[in-house]
């Protein structure tokens, strides 16, 4: 069969331009790194890698998420290390103001310290973040969490935990409310005696133990209400969770035990006076706000002790805020452990995150990137065959039928 000039012609400039580019398209490769240049190149690697691609940048935002959930709990965390700190500063000194031997003075002394401590805790329930939002107002970190008005400190806050998506299945609460730190108690709490504002008498409870703590009642709140009526004072026990009464008009005698149901018991010294009341409760809301306990001390320190009532009114004072100081406290660390666990979890998700992040990332590589060895090998082969093109268009060129003759 014979070929025609140009069929010869066509066939040589078709091989040059397959040569050329595949000159290129290696070039190319090389110049990138990448074997993929265009998803026409390998349209299963490409499509595939652009699925890797898009997880990798889903776990890299998961990331981004564990850090501002960090930085969050870690704010936090240095809030109640200093509420820790202030709470442990305060036991000593309610200790200290039992002392019968005080003047009224070292009293004002003692609560001038507590001033101090009451500052630090309203401090750091009012604290606020680098971005200038407060740490414990809920979801709305414009509001001022705490205020103090005429009834004590309020939390002007919401009940809302923010939560960030720190994985693909894991939401995490990364704050806690005013009211979960510093006005609510644990379920072991332990119950707390308070007497009424308008006692007269010197009634002092001392000893609040618990009887039975699988009664039916334990758990429940009591009143005890006294009632002088000709020189014998007696005493009358409700449950006030019930409307319940428990013991109706009993001889009080001093330092025996007065029975609240079948769980809790109770001693007090001196003698109530006609009208005198005592609450012994777990977990009231009124209890639990470790300002008021503060203030409340405070201002029972300010009030000195001139009259036995006082004096009795003063260390019923005392003897509740021990209560309620221990119960806030054992509530922080319980929130504290809370933080902990997630900071905990957080860094465990960081590790399985960076191993996730590597796996995707060998994965990619792996469709993507360029064998530079095989590649720069492949570059060479195609340059020989495009000047073997070339040369070999060049010597077709020159043959004619004068330099056969």
């Amino acid at each position: 069969m014979r070929l025609s000039t140009n069929s010869i012609y066509s066939m040589s400039m078709r091989s040059i331009l397959n040569q050329q580019s595949k000159v290129a398209d290696v070039g190319q490769q090389l110049a990138t790194g990448k074997k993929i240049v265009t998803p026409a190149d390998d349209p299963r690697a490409a499509a595939q890698a652009l699925v890797v691609s898009q997880a990798s940048a889903v776990n890299d935002q998961f990331t981004a998420s564990r850090s501002a959930a960090r930085n969050s709990l870690s704010a936090e965390e240095a809030e109640l290390n200093q509420v820790t700190s202030a709470l442990q500063a305060a036991t000593p000194l309610l200790v200290q103001a039992g002392n019968g031997t005080l003047s009224d003075a070292d009293r004002n002394s003692i609560a001038t310290q507590l001033e101090g401590v009451y500052a630090q805790l309203l401090g750091s329930a009012n604290a606020q973040d680098g971005n200038g939002r407060y740490l414990f107002s809920g979801f709305d970190g414009d509001t001022q969490p705490f205020v103090e008005e005429a009834g004590g400190v309020i939390y002007k806050g919401d009940q809302g935990r923010q939560e960030l998506q720190v994985d693909a299945s894991r939401f995490m609460a990364v704050n806690d409310t005013g009211t979960a730190v510093f006005a609510s108690v644990t379920d072991s709490a332990q119950y707390v005696g308070t007497a009424d504002a308008g006692n007269a008498g010197t009634g002092v409870f001392t000893s609040l133990n618990v009887a039975n703590a699988s009664a039916p009642d334990h758990g429940d709140n009591f009143e005890v209400r006294f009632t002088e009526n000709g020189g014998q004072t007696t005493y009358t026990v409700s449950n006030a969770t019930t409307g319940d009464t428990v013991v109706a008009e009993q001889p009080f005698v001093e330092g025996e035990a007065i029975a609240l149901g079948e769980s809790m018991q109770v001693s007090l010294k001196g003698v109530p006076a006609d009208g005198d009341n005592f609450v012994f409760a777990r977990g009231r809301a009124e209890d639990n706000n470790v300002l008021d306990t503060i203030a409340g001390v405070i201002d029972g320190l300010r009030q000195g002790t001139e009259t036995p009532a006082r004096d009795a009114a003063l260390k019923n004072t005392l003897n509740s805020a021990h209560r309620k100081l221990s119960n806030s406290l054992d509530n922080v660390l319980t929130v504290r452990a809370s933080l902990g666990s997630r900071m905990n979890e957080l860094d465990t998700l960081d590790t399985v995150g960076e191993n996730r992040s590597l796996n995707y990332e060998t994965t990619r590589s792996q469709l993507e990137d360029l064998d530079y060895v095989s590649a720069i090998s492949e570059y060479s082969l195609a340059q020989v065959a495009l000047q073997f093109s070339q040369q070999t268009f060049t010597d077709i060129q020159k043959l004619s039928m004068f330099d056969i003759v």
